[in-house]
């Protein structure tokens, strides 16, 4: 038996003065209207398993109007393990977390523990939306898994930022601009080695999972580093410095780094053709649905810990098919959170396995 989360606690947390929530043992259905909370539960669940949220909040917006601070916490049990995960946040913004008792610096020693995925109405847009929600799937995954992930992560967007404000400042010193572009290139590199593999894993999943659901079309997904789409060669140093050489005098121009792992691509072909120039809005989301799926089980096979599912008011954004086609895997890969206005969505059978809980 793997974790499973047993008890939800927060304490002035957004609209919450206190609230505490005893999950099913593999699904929960929070129903409520809309505006009374729904949403800060999932973001609660991703703040203690991801140690992020999908809102990008200011961290002081997170403490109820007039409290001190905001007080989260969730238990978890299986295999013999009991692990208890704690965040406080005071009403300057300060995060302070906790295992176990322990106190944590880093959101790397806390993030994957419990991991998990969260589908949001927003995600149904990430086949349609720009490139950047697409490597965020990616990283938001790899962050959970590997704390080496994370970290090159970090040190690399750290990097870009730095030989950006360089190349935007009135008087570019080359020296420096030459330290950070050699940095850049080698950080961007094993970066980019590091996704492009996480990536391979989910796209295997991926199309195995439309295959299940959808018969007689394959999909694909298909990763592009930046330098590559400009004629250099993939998941080379030297194709990197080509590329960058190419773009130096834009670079200057504009004031921003135009090539690296931040401004590479994913595009989902289905048998053969970019979905984006002819996929109905109901293909799309299936493929979003779909890449979700592909998420839940890549973390079950690398991290051997089946992910939290967190699905946030998505089922009133699916037909009817879709809606069944989640519900078969809901409750059933994972730990499943999901809130809705509607109970009518759920079809009985899943209804009778879940913990109900109105708000």
């Amino acid at each position: 038996m793997s974790l499973r989360a047993t008890r939800l606690k927060l304490k002035d947390f957004r609209s919450y003065e206190s609230l505490e929530l005893e999950p099913g043992e593999m699904i929960t259905i929070v129903v409520g209207a809309n505006a009374v909370g729904k949403t800060n539960i999932i973001e609660a669940l991703q703040l203690l398993s991801a140690a992020s949220s999908f809102r990008n909040p200011s961290w002081g917006e997170c403490v109820r109007w007039g409290a001190p601070e905001a007080v989260l916490s969730l238990e978890a049990e299986g295999d013999g393990r009991r692990l208890e995960t704690s965040l406080t946040i005071s009403a300057a913004g300060k995060r302070t977390y906790s295992v176990n008792g322990n106190v944590k610096k880093r959101m790397a020693d806390v993030a994957g523990r419990l991991p998990c995925v969260v589908f949001t109405p927003d995600d149904l847009r990430m086949v349609k939306d720009s490139a950047d929600k697409r490597r965020a799937a990616i990283d938001g995954v790899g962050d959970q898994l590997s704390k080496a992930y994370g970290a090159l992560r970090s040190e690399y967007e750290k990097t870009v930022k730095q030989r950006n404000a360089v190349l935007r400042g009135p008087n570019i010193d080359d020296h420096v601009l030459g330290a950070l572009t050699e940095r850049l290139v080698d950080r961007g590199v094993a970066f980019s080695g590091h996704r492009k593999r996480l990536f391979n894993r989910l796209s295997e999943k991926l199309t195995d999972t439309y295959a299940s659901l959808v018969a007689g079309e394959r999909l694909e997904a298909v990763y592009e580093s930046s330098w590559a789409r400009r004629g250099f060669e993939e998941e080379s140093k030297t194709g990197f410095e080509d590329a960058l050489r190419l773009t130096a005098g834009e670079e200057r121009a504009r004031g921003t780094t135009l090539t690296g792992p931040h401004r590479d691509e994913i595009r989902f072909l289905l048998d053969g053709r970019d979905v984006r120039a002819f996929a109905s809005q109901g293909q799309q989301r299936t493929i979003a649905l779909t890449w979700k799926l592909a998420e839940v089980a890549v973390i079950t096979d690398i991290g051997g810990q089946p992910p939290l599912l967190l699905l946030d008011d998505v089922m009133s954004e699916l037909d009817e098919d879709r809606r069944h086609a989640l519900a078969s895997f809901v409750g059933e890969v994972a730990q499943t959170f999901v809130t809705t206005t509607n109970i009518g969505y759920f079809e009985p059978a899943m209804i009778d396995r879940a913990r109900v809980v109105s708000l």
